[in-house]
Parts: C-alpha cells; structure tokens; sequence
C-alpha cells in the first residue's frame, strides 16, 4: 500500500494511498466545527417536524458526545487517538457521500495534532483508513484477516469494537442528514471522484 502525505490540511479531502485524480478538493470550512447539535449538525429542521422522533435523537445526541469527546484520554487498554477518531469519521463519512458531515468531520479533523511521521505510525494510519473505507463501503469484504490486520498495528480488542462503533454511527448519522435535507429541498451533494454505493440484495433482508 503506497501511502502519500499532502501538504497541509487546508481541504477535506482525507486520503492515505496515492490517487491520481483531476479532482480539486473543495477548500475546508473551519466554522463546520462549531455546531451546537453534533448529530444534525445544525440542519435547519423546523422542531415540528423533529419531535416524533425525539425517542432516537436524544441518544444518538448523547452518542456523538460519547463517541467524540472533547478531551480522549488514552491507556494500554484504549490507543484510539483523538486525531484517529476524527480520521475514521471522516473517512465513513466520504463513502457515504453527505457533504454536511464531510465538512464537519474534516474541520475537526484539521486542529488536531497528527501521529508522528514515523514508518509504524503511517502503517497504523494507512490500516485504519483502508477498514474504515471498506467497512462503511463494502462490509462483505471485513473478515478475521482484516481484524488482524489491525492488531498487528497496534490497536487493541477495544480499539477494533470503538472503530466498528464510529463507522456504524458515521452511517447512521449520513442517512439520517440526508433524508432531512431532502426534506428540507436541499441539495445532498456527492463526493467528487467517489462511486456511489451499491443496493445490497434483496435477499440479504429475508
């Protein structure tokens, strides 16, 4: 896996493997950081419309909190860095194509201090990005090789379950931004240069 490190982080296009592309990222917004509701992320939804389903925004409220702190304290038990929990998210959230949580997460992703710019920690980086991508994207694909994967890199058994965790949240959270911007008759935009997901059969539901 051939791993690039742009310059800067002055866009939210979050990328750990080459690519060649015509693409010009769009520039970042710092001010997408700053959203007092951290799952709608300050989408403009009338309350009218929002209070039959206070029974599932309330805990997925709590949720980003808990799954985002403003302060991660790590130990031998827990590596998942701040700057790790950023990346996946917005990683998850450019598979999914919603523009809103690509702002958002690449704005909070930004300020953070990095990993060190040693072989271990782009590997480590590299790893987590390729199970974020493929997780949220093609989730078929995730077996006990591609967990191993991730302990040989570093992350613990607590680590791989709060991974898991981000990206089933990211989706979640990607949906439900979408189907009320379609509510509202806004645009949900699509990522340049990302293919959009498949339907999963029908017969996987039944």
């Amino acid at each position: 896996m051939e791993q690039c490190r742009k310059a800067g982080k002055s866009h939210w296009y979050h990328e750990t493997q080459s690519t060649i592309s015509s693409q010009t990222p769009l520039s970042l917004m710092p001010e997408a950081a700053y959203v007092n509701d951290r799952f709608l992320l300050d989408l403009a939804v009338a309350e009218t419309a929002l209070s039959p389903f206070e029974s599932w925004l309330k805990p997925a409220r709590q949720l980003a909190d808990v799954l985002f702190p403003r302060t991660v304290l790590n130990d031998r038990l827990h590596t998942f860095s701040a700057y790790e929990r950023m990346s996946t998210a917005l990683t998850a959230a450019q598979v999914f194509g919603v523009q809103r949580l690509c702002r958002h997460y690449a704005a909070r992703l930004a300020p953070l201090p990095g990993p060190d710019a040693s072989r271990e920690s782009n590997q480590r980086l590299a790893q987590i990005t390729q199970y974020a991508r493929q997780l949220a994207g093609s989730p078929s694909v995730i077996n006990t090789r591609a967990r191993e994967q991730l302990a040989e890199v570093g992350l613990t058994a607590r680590d791989t379950v709060l991974i898991n965790q981000i990206i089933g949240f990211i989706g979640f959270q990607a949906r439900v931004a979408a189907i009320f911007q379609a509510f509202c008759r806004l645009p949900v935009r699509e990522l340049p240069g990302q293919e959009m997901q498949r339907f999963a059969r029908a017969a996987r539901f039944q």
